[in-house]
Formats: structure tokens, C-alpha cells, sequence
């Protein structure tokens, strides 16, 4: 387990490039460290993570599949686009190793590009995704893990008033996972609903309601016992619980610093519109995951959502930025955040989620 810990404490140790002012220096040490953390999981031995033996079965079936029997679709079909992906690389003669290799590479490109380019300090921001998402994602939801980071570049894209580009980039992410699609619904509440507070507020109530109606109690009543619902009605409150405070506060956070002395605020207007956008995002994840606190299968969904953090704590950095005078105090809130985040990826790692780390060959 040792690389783990290795990989969360260097990536906590590169935070202090968060402060060098050459660009060139950052770019070639993101580079050499993206690179790094990609080829780890791209070749990882089958069963070191939870899912990889049942991908690696879906590639046999897959890559005996015509065409038309995975237009069709049926049982052991899942979204079109894994599938297609599947049977693509099989056509050019590469193995399930080469597909691991190619999933990796491609969440990578579509994760850490975005961050170099929507973070003010990226080295939080990468430290905020492996803490919370590389081992559960990258390692073993990769379909999952693909379409979210395809998801960050729609919201991109809608907020550049690109919508037509963003809905086929969400249509995208919806054929390999179909959770993305909690983007439309989440981009239409927040059309509905423009008031910031109203997102401060609304995870609240949500919480109460949660612990009281579940949907183990729903099922039940309608009448709904069947054995396989327990895989998605498992009991996984306490971490979801966890992460919800975490983006809570964030949101509490940024809310207090975008709108005490406002004036006060040196910001391009494009950037706190950003801003507010993901943090209506993490906003309604946090009221999903409480409202569905005792179900992990809605995980899925406002996970889609939560990892907007990764941005939005960059950004919280950056409002810290303009009000403390003080340059100690703003490194010392800093590397605050940094060492949260590292103590909650280190206890991330655990033989449930991933086994000891082996080396695998193409």
C-alpha cells in the first residue's frame, strides 16, 4: 500500500508550486506528476481494485459482439460508448490491458487539462480530486470516473454560452455512464432558483428529511424486497455524511466571501459568475447526498456535481487572496485546506477499496 501513501504525499508536498511564480516550472511539474499518477492506474494487475476482473470479463463478451448485437443491446450491455470502445480496441488487437491503459489516459486528459486551465492554484485542485476521487474512481468505477471528468468540460462549455457544443459533450459522458444526465436536471434547477442563499439553506432540510425517509422505507411499502436492491440500498451514511459536510462548508465558505464586502472585491466578473455556478453544483450534491443519505447507489448522481469543488475551493483560495493582507495568514489557511485534504485521502486507503499496488505488463 506503500505507493499510495507516496502518491498523496508528494501530491501534498507539490503544493508549494501553487507559489512559484513561473508558469513554465508548474506546467513541467504537473506534467511529470499527471503522467505519473495516469500510468499507475493504466497499469494496474487485474483485481487489485473491486470492478477490473468484471471489466475484464465485459471485454471478452464484448469483443465477440457484432455490431448490431450492441446496437441492440440487451443483458450484459451497458452504455453504448463503453461498449463501442470495447469492441473498437479489440478490432485493432488490443486486450482488456490496452483498455485499462486508454480509459486511464482519457479520464486523465479530460481531469487534470481542466484543472490547469479553470484552477488559480491546481496543485490544491489535484490534491482535492485524488483525495477524494483517484483510488474510488480512476482505480475501480473507470466508465464512471470517464464520463464525470467528461462532465466538467460541459458545464464549461454551457458557461461560454456554447450550448449546443455542451449538450453533445454531456450526451457524451451519458454514454458511458448514465448518471451524467443529473446534469440537465441540476442545470435546470439552478435557472429555476438564482438565489444564492437558497442553496445555503435548502441542504438543511434536506438532511432531517433524509434521516427520516429513506428509500429502503419506500420500497418496502410498495412492496419492493427483492435481494439485488440491497447492492444500491447499502448503508454508506457515514461517508456520505462526511463528504457532504466537507462540501458544505465549502460552499458556507465561498457564500460568506463572495458576499461580505463585496465591493471590497477585485475579481473578473466572468470568474465569479463561474464561481457561483459551481457552487450552486456542489450546493444541490450536498442536498442529494443528504436527502439520500442512506442509499449509496445516489452517490453516483451528486458525486457528478461534487467534484466542482476541486474548483471551487481553488477559488474560495483565491477570495482569501484578496482579503488577507497578511501573506502568512493566507499560506498558513492554505496549506490548512492542503493538510484536511491529505489526512482525509490517506484514510482513503484501505484493502476494501484497493489492494496492494502490482505492476502489469501490456
Amino acid at each position: 500500500m506503500i505507493l499510495y501513501y507516496t502518491i498523496f504525499f508528494i501530491s501534498y508536498i507539490l503544493c508549494v508550486f501553487d507559489f512559484v511564480e513561473s508558469r513554465l516550472g508548474k506546467l513541467c511539474v504537473y506534467l511529470v506528476f499527471c503522467t505519473f499518477i495516469t500510468l499507475i492506474v493504466g497499469f494496474r494487475e487485474v483485481g487489485i481494485d473491486n470492478d477490473s476482473e468484471a471489466y475484464q470479463d465485459m471485454f471478452d463478451f464484448y469483443r465477440t459482439s457484432t455490431f448490431m448485437q450492441i446496437i441492440e443491446g440487451g443483458y450484459g450491455y451497458v452504455e453504448k460508448g463503453y461498449v463501442f470502445l470495447n469492441k473498437i480496441i479489440s478490432l485493432v488487437g488490443g486486450n482488456h490491458r490496452i483498455l485499462f491503459l486508454v480509459m486511464a489516459i482519457f479520464t486523465a486528459l479530460f481531469n487534470y487539462i481542466f484543472f490547469w486551465k479553470k484552477s488559480s492554484y491546481v496543485f490544491l485542485s489535484i490534491l482535492f480530486y485524488i483525495s477524494f476521487f483517484y483510488l474510488y474512481r480512476d482505480f475501480t468505477q473507470i466508465r464512471y470516473g470517464l464520463s464525470a471528468a467528461i462532465c466538467m468540460w460541459a458545464i464549461s462549455l454551457f458557461l461560454s454560452k456554447k450550448y449546443f457544443q455542451s449538450l453533445f459533450t454531456i450526451l457524451v459522458a451519458i454514454s458511458f455512464h448514465n448518471s451524467a444526465f443529473i446534469l440537465l436536471l441540476a442545470v435546470l434547477i439552478i435557472r429555476i432558483f438564482k438565489n444564492q442563499l437558497w442553496y445555503v439553506l435548502i441542504p438543511i432540510p434536506c438532511y432531517f428529511i433524509g434521516k427520516l425517509l429513506t428509500l429502503q422505507l419506500v420500497f418496502s411499502l410498495l412492496g419492493y424486497n427483492a435481494d439485488h436492491m440491497n447492492i444500491y440500498l447499502k448503508d454508506e451514511s457515514a461517508g456520505s455524511a462526511s463528504i457532504s459536510m466537507v462540501g458544505y462548508c465549502i460552499c458556507l465558505l465561498y457564500f460568506s466571501l463572495i458576499n461580505y464586502r463585496s465591493k471590497h472585491l477585485h475579481l473578473d466578473p466572468i470568474i465569479l459568475k463561474t464561481g457561483n455556478f459551481y457552487y450552486k453544483l456542489v450546493s444541490i450534491a450536498v442536498a442529494m447526498n443528504f436527502l439520500f443519505i442512506n442509499i449509496s447507489i445516489f452517490q453516483r448522481f451528486s458525486f457528478i456535481m461534487f467534484q466542482f469543488c476541486s474548483i471551487l475551493i481553488a477559488m474560495t483560495i483565491e477570495l482569501m487572496a484578496n482579503r488577507i493582507r497578511e501573506r502568512y495568514l493566507f499560506v498558513l489557511y492554505y496549506f490548512l485546506i492542503a493538510s484536511f485534504l491529505l489526512f482525509y485521502g490517506i484514510r482513503m486507503i484501505n484493502e476494501d477499496l484497493v489492494r496492494p499496488y502490482i505492476f502489469s505488463y501490456l
